[in-house]
């Protein structure tokens, strides 16, 4: 949990461009869904280098998130990204009401894998 929290507020400005891009038609399907597959993926509580390994455990936390955020917003088209970029600054400016939204949003999808794989399991 500490992890996503981190993320969160490191990233949001990156976060809430790539969340508006995913529901613009300009963008590509290509782009949409490895965004949705890097946005599973820090949800998830299930790293792909267990944090029990020490060092290697926070490197997917501390490498591999970032560049994946990085990449993605590099393959959106210029006037996508730019237009994104403007409505995400807006939002973060104007509406902090908005930030805190998808954080309980991205919170909440948090909860829904852990129940269901609580639910898996039991």
């Amino acid at each position: 949990m500490g992890r996503l929290l981190g993320v969160l507020r490191l990233f949001r400005h990156d976060i809430l461009v790539m969340l508006l891009s995913l529901k613009s038609r300009q963008t590509p399907r290509k782009v949409k869904g490895m965004m949705l597959l890097a946005i599973f993926y820090l949800l998830s509580p299930i790293d792909l280098i267990p944090d029990a390994i020490p060092v290697f455990g926070m490197l997917d936390d501390a490498v591999l998130v970032p560049a994946a955020i990085a990449m993605l917003m590099r393959m959106l088209p210029y006037p996508v990204r730019s237009d994104c970029e403007r409505q995400a600054n807006y939002i973060l400016r104007h509406a902090k009401l908005a930030g805190i939204l998808v954080t309980v949003f991205l919170l909440a999808w948090v909860g829904v894998i852990v129940w269901g794989i609580y639910k898996l399991i039991s």
